[in-house]
């Protein structure tokens, strides 16, 4: 095969484009070289060199009738289509491999600040061997005050210290937090509710307190049921001692969420062979020196993800009966049904599947 016999009979208007289009790319390349990721300019060079051959040569004409796709009835056009679908896809699972690398940097860079600040605040004495009450918030101010109001100075005969993680908030739950008493950590941009509570465990891993003790900042869970969820923890019984309002009590909620809890508790029962009552209530208390062995990802739908995680890490652990109230004020910061139902879903399968 010589070089003559791969060249065009002719230069149709549409391979001039591509052939503009392709040098264009590749002269985007090389001035933007050091701006650009090492991988990203191989891409682009490879992107134009081979937008080059398709339009510059009859090579591509070869190949395609090499795999059957031959002139006539749109069969280039549809063999063409094939191999752009083909590239895309890559470029795609490069994107989402460049984008949940950012977002782990992302995590990293907000846990290591909150991190740094806790530790240069000296706070780390005031919870060790203590059992923390570690409240995630995000936009609570109207509510966070009488939650910490209402949670007890000791339980079971060990004193509490608070942490509240306020989550990139923008209505002063910060304020609120740290005048009712509590030690604030912060982020400071909205990540969710999972990234909230990775940074407070991290924080009391640190400070070596006895148990951790986790609730919403809404007024939905009941402090004054902690003890029961701290007892079995503290008498070495279990590891982890999980809320669950349907061995409790729960307000009414929408029929749409209702239905999904009992869906969801079923499929992580199948999937962990464990009998599941309430994989989506956030009311747990955790033996500290077991949260290290957790591998916890979720940024928002971290409640299923932990409690998977500790089944597959042998984690001794029971669920507790426990009550869920209707929020105090405010509405939900969970998203619509659908998306919920969806995310949901999602993290129980990625975690089961990790």
């Amino acid at each position: 095969m010589t070089i003559a016999s791969i060249l065009p009979d002719q230069l149709t208007t549409l391979r001039a484009s591509g052939l503009l289009l392709a040098a264009l790319i590749i002269a985007f390349a090389v001035v933007r070289r050091r701006e650009l990721r090492n991988a990203d300019v191989l891409i682009l060079l490879l992107t134009g060199i081979g937008l080059a051959i398709v339009s510059g040569t009859e090579l591509t004409d070869r190949v395609l009738s090499a795999l059957s796709f031959e002139r006539g009835n749109g069969g280039r056009i549809l063999g063409l289509a094939v191999f752009a679908i083909v590239f895309l896809f890559l470029i795609s699972i490069r994107a989402l491999s460049v984008g949940g690398r950012n977002t782990r940097q992302i995590a990293a860079v907000l846990e290591g600040i909150a991190s740094e600040q806790f530790r240069l605040e000296g706070h780390r004495k005031h919870f060790r061997n203590r059992i923390a009450v570690l409240i995630p918030a995000f936009n609570e101010a109207d509510n966070i005050g009488y939650v910490l109001e209402q949670v007890p100075g000791e339980v079971c005969g060990i004193a509490t210290a608070i942490l509240v993680v306020d989550d990139g908030s923008r209505d002063g739950t910060e304020e609120v937090a740290d005048a009712h008493g509590a030690v604030v950590a912060r982020h400071v941009v909205n990540r969710g509710g999972g990234a909230a509570l990775r940074t407070g465990y991290r924080l009391m891993v640190d400070s070596e307190a006895a148990i951790v003790v986790t609730l919403d900042a809404d007024g939905q869970h009941l402090p004054a049921e902690m003890p029961d969820l701290v007892k079995p923890v503290l008498e070495g019984q279990v590891d982890v001692a999980h809320g669950s309002r349907v061995l409790g009590h729960a307000d009414k909620n929408h029929f749409a969420r209702e239905l999904g809890i009992v869906f969801f508790n079923r499929m992580v029962s199948l999937i962990t062979r464990t009998h599941v009552t309430d994989c989506s209530n956030g009311y747990r208390a955790v033996r500290t020196s077991v949260l290290p062995q957790l591998v916890l990802k979720q940024e928002q739908f971290h409640t299923s993800e932990f409690m998977i995680e500790a089944i597959k890490r042998g984690i001794p652990a029971r669920e507790v009966p426990v009550t869920v109230e209707q929020r105090l004020h405010g509405s939900s910061k969970k998203p619509a049904v659908l998306r919920y139902g969806v995310g949901f879903a999602n993290a129980i399968m990625r975690t089961w599947l990790r």
